[in-house]
């Protein structure tokens, strides 16, 4: 009969452990607001990118109607949102015209905005 031999634990906090950030010495660094927003992000899937988009999209809102004339950082905020739509296509495994409507509907959203 063979006996089972429990793996062997490394010292100290094993994989994974968030032990340190939520009672330990780094809790005391962390607001109840960034412990909360920890908590959410951690049950979060990392393939979902989905309300990243729709936060930079109202980020890029609000700087036009703030800053117009900003261009240079309206033209670096649509080029993080193209790179952040299309890791979102890669992740997700979407079809092609599922990438395509998406950017099509980022692109006059904003054409609707500078209408504005």
């Amino acid at each position: 009969m063979a006996t089972h031999q429990p793996t062997k634990r490394r010292p100290g906090g094993q994989p994974g452990n968030l032990n340190a950030l939520k009672h330990g010495f780094y809790s005391k660094a962390l607001s109840k607001a960034a412990a909360l927003e920890l908590t959410q992000a951690e049950g979060m899937s990392p393939a979902d990118l989905a309300p990243e988009i729709a936060l930079l999209r109202a980020r890029i809102r609000r700087l036009l109607e703030a800053e117009p004339d900003n261009l240079d950082l309206l033209h670096h905020a649509l080029g993080q949102l193209a790179r952040l739509c299309a890791t979102h296509y890669h992740l997700s495994g979407s079809d092609a015209d599922r990438l395509t409507a998406a950017i099509h509907n980022v692109l006059e959203s904003i054409e609707r905005t500078l209408a504005a």
